[in-house]
């Protein structure tokens, strides 16, 4: 074979093997997707208040804006952990318990 000839031999095997991945990867996602909205819809109805609504509350509460916000999880419980910069330029840290929504 030709140098061009095996060069479009292998192209063309490495585009097949692509879509065949992608299959794949496309696939996995869509099962996960299925099983994280069956988990995500149980995990919100044990919360009294959503990360959003704690973002606000504490953005609020302590005049700041909140510059991260993340879910942490300790077995059953879940815990808001945000992170905020007050008007001062100080960087602190509020942790609210989803379930209550008071900060611990």
């Amino acid at each position: 074979m030709t140098r061009t000839t095996t060069f479009v031999a292998l192209c063309l095997a490495l585009a097949a093997g692509m879509l065949t991945s992608a299959d794949v990867l496309a696939s996995d996602r869509d099962r996960d997707r299925g099983r994280g909205r069956d988990r995500g819809s149980e995990a919100r109805a044990d919360r009294a208040i959503s990360l959003d609504e704690a973002v606000a509350r504490a953005e609020r509460r302590y005049k700041a804006r909140a510059v991260r916000a993340e879910e942490k999880r300790h077995g059953d419980r879940i815990e808001y952990r945000i992170r905020l910069l007050g008007e001062d330029g100080r960087v602190f840290e509020v942790r609210v318990d989803a379930e209550s929504g008071r900060e611990t």
